[in-house]
């Protein structure tokens, strides 16, 4: 779980209080982060009966970049605009058993990672990104 996509302000302090801006206080036991027993108990966002985990910055993908400087040619860092932030979003399930996710909009820096990663999309789509301030400047 990336920290700064904690979308419930006091679970976002609690977890910080619990495992450091950073999240090193929890690597060795995640489930002792504050924001895992809040999606555990239905009450990270209220009326969620979903909450997404999604994001395409994957733990392992970050780990990577942020370890093997060789590797870190596949982060792009897009300026300031839109991007959908899906992790810990509130999700319904539909009666058709689909799920359905309200991603907020966010607008500022964001990061891609992947090759041929593009910041704009075109016909009013964004992406699904995020938002890591470890990234912002890549030695």
């Amino acid at each position: 779980m990336l920290i700064t996509a904690i979308l419930n302000a006091k679970v976002y302090q609690d977890t910080i209080g619990v495992c450091g801006a950073d999240g090193s206080g929890c690597t060795a036991h995640p489930d002792k982060a504050p924001v895992c027993n809040a999606i555990r108990q239905g009450k990270l966002i209220p009326g969620a009966n979903v909450i997404s985990t999604y994001s395409p910055d994957v733990p392992p993908v970050l780990a990577k970049l942020r370890t093997h400087a060789s590797t870190r040619q596949s982060l792009t860092i897009c300026s300031k605009g839109p991007y959908a932030g899906c992790m810990t979003a509130p999700c319904k399930t539909t009666t058709s058993g689909h799920t359905e996710c309200s991603c907020p909009i966010f607008w500022g820096i964001f990061q891609l990672t992947g090759a041929g990663a593009e910041c704009t999309l075109g016909d009013g789509l964004v992406n699904s990104a995020s938002y890591a301030p470890a990234f912002d400047v890549l030695p």
